[in-house]
C-alpha cells in the first residue's frame, strides 16, 4: 500500500554511501524515520534532494506499506517540495531548531499528532512573524504548552491542587504531578515559582511580557523532567 504524507524535517544524518536517515513529523504518523537515496555523492540530483531536506519547509513524501514486514523504518520513494516554506534566520532559526530537537528527543515513534502538526506550523508562523525576543519566546511556550498536552502532561492553571480559583496577586509553586499551591500554604516548599496572574494568562493563551521569565523557567522544568540528563543542543546554541 502506497503512503503519501505532508511532513516537515526533524532531524537528518548521513546513511551509507549516498543515503540520509531523515526523521520527519507527519500528522497522520507522527515521528517516524524514513531513508532517502541518493542525497550525497556530488551530482545535481543530490544536491536538489539535499536541499528539500532542509528544516522548515513543507515537504510531501511517499512511501510503500510493507504489512507482511512491519518496520520502524521506511524507504521514501518520492520526495516534493510543498509551497508552505518559513525561511527562518538568526534567533528565529535557533527558536525553529528548539522546537524540532523537543519534537525528535519527546514524541513517540509513529503515534499520530495532527493537533500538535498545526500548532507546530502555527508556531512558525509567529516565529517567521516576530518583530523581537519577546514575540519569539512567547512563540515557544505557547507551543511548550501544546506539546505537554499532547504528551498527556497538561498544566491546569486555573485551579490550584485545591480545586480554588487561581488568585491574581498570590504567589504560588507549581508542582508537575500535582499543579499549583499557594506559597504561603506550601510546606514542601520546592515547587516551581510563578505569580497567579502568569498561571491565568498561559491558561487563556494571552501574552503577558512581564511573565515571560516565569513561563521560560515553569516549562524548563517541566520539559526537563523528560528530556532526561541529556542536554538540548539548542539551548546551548542560544548561550
Amino acid at each position: 500500500m502506497e503512503i503519501e504524507q505532508s511532513v516537515f524535517v526533524l532531524h537528518s544524518r548521513p546513511y551509507r554511501e549516498t543515503s540520509a536517515l531523515v526523521t520527519f513529523l507527519s500528522p497522520d504518523y507522527g515521528k517516524f524515520n524514513g531513508i532517502v537515496r541518493g542525497v550525497r555523492g556530488g551530482r545535481k540530483t543530490a544536491t536538489q534532494k539535499t536541499a528539500l531536506l532542509q528544516p522548515f519547509q513543507q515537504l510531501t513524501v511517499l512511501w510503500r506499506e510493507r504489512t507482511h514486514k512491519p518496520s520502524d523504518l521506511v524507504s521514501i520513494q518520492q520526495v516534493e517540495l510543498n509551497h508552505l516554506r518559513f525561511p527562518l534566520s538568526g534567533d528565529a532559526s535557533l527558536c525553529g531548531l528548539y522546537l524540532n530537537e523537543l519534537l525528535y528527543r519527546l514524541l513517540f515513534a509513529q503515534v499520530p499528532v495532527e493537533p500538535l502538526y498545526n500548532y507546530y506550523q502555527q508556531a512558525l508562523y509567529q516565529l517567521l512573524a516576530a518583530n523581537n525576543r519577546s514575540d519569539q519566546a512567547w512563540a515557544l511556550r505557547q507551543f511548550e504548552y501544546h506539546l505537554l498536552n499532547e504528551l498527556g502532561q497538561g498544566l491546569i492553571c486555573d485551579v490550584d491542587i485545591q480545586q480554588q480559583p487561581i488568585e491574581p496577586g498570590v504567589l504560588y509553586h507549581f508542582y508537575p504531578e500535582n499543579g499549583a499551591i499557594r506559597a504561603d500554604m506550601d510546606g514542601i516548599g520546592n515547587g516551581i515559582p510563578i505569580e497567579g496572574e502568569c498561571l491565568l494568562a498561559l491558561a487563556k493563551a494571552a501574552f503577558c511580557e512581564t511573565c515571560l521569565g516565569q513561563w521560560k523557567q515553569l516549562f524548563r522544568a517541566i520539559l526537563n523532567q523528560y528530556l532526561g540528563e541529556k542536554p538540548l543542543m539548542t539551548r546551548q546554541l542560544f548561550r
